[in-house]
């Protein structure tokens, strides 16, 4: 699904989320996301109980209500049965925050020193269609919040991938951030992470590419490669 958001010299940037998220429709007024999160959750869970699907509903409106309070343009969850009969699940939040033009390469020197100060992440440099970008790996711990009719929540370890994309000519710092708490997984939504990151483009005027097409098109490798 492709997202654009304007910035306000007049360059903005899309991107193309992955087919494998479902959206939690930050795009829709707080009446059309319920009813989109109905069927979402109808969907996803088709084989649960109305009561588990309506508790379910409830909390993808957290994350989403969440998300938006934090300014982000879009929030999404992908989940998949494994071989093993196990539910792997992610979530994927987009948002921008708005930094003062600059030379790239000095604003990603810069981001990379600062997310290097906190001893608790990984994190490095790669570069992807638009630019450079670094990616941050932490080690979180999440207690889900309770929800009638579900078993009481505990909490469970969490692996959190954070990819920063400095775009100064857009005066925006495009934020990626995914968090799952199904490790053995986590190779797999990395991938997915670094095939969003390769399809953010700027746009003139948010409605054509802003800068000409690099030449050739990122491959399996590459895209593997990129986030370590």
């Amino acid at each position: 699904m492709p997202v654009e958001q304007a910035a306000v010299t007049g360059i903005g940037f899309t991107f193309d989320v992955p087919v494998a998220f479902h959206d939690l429709g930050l795009h829709l007024t707080d009446e059309q996301r319920w009813e989109h999160l109905a069927e979402v959750a109808a969907e996803v869970w088709s084989g649960g109980t109305p009561d588990q699907r309506a508790g379910v509903r409830q909390l993808y409106a957290d994350v989403a209500d969440a998300a938006a309070g934090d300014g982000a343009s879009y929030a999404g969850l992908c989940l998949f049965a494994t071989e093993d009969d196990r539910v792997s699940s992610a979530s994927l939040i987009v948002r921008s925050e708005t930094i003062e033009p600059g030379d790239v390469e000095a604003i990603a020197a810069t981001l990379h020193e600062t997310l290097s100060l906190n001893p608790d992440c990984d994190v490095y440099r790669t570069e992807v269609e638009a630019g450079p970008a670094l990616v941050q790996f932490t080690g979180v711990e999440w207690t889900p919040p309770a929800v009638e009719g579900l078993p009481a929540p505990v909490a469970v370890p969490m692996a959190r991938v954070d990819a920063y994309l400095p775009l100064p000519e857009a005066r925006s710092l495009l934020v990626m951030s995914l968090t799952t708490p199904s490790l053995p997984e986590l190779p797999h939504y990395v991938a997915l992470l670094s095939e969003l990151a390769e399809t953010v483009q700027l746009l003139d005027d948010g409605l054509s590419p802003a800068l000409p097409a690099q030449q050739g098109s990122p491959d399996a490798g590459r895209i593997a490669a990129a986030f370590g």
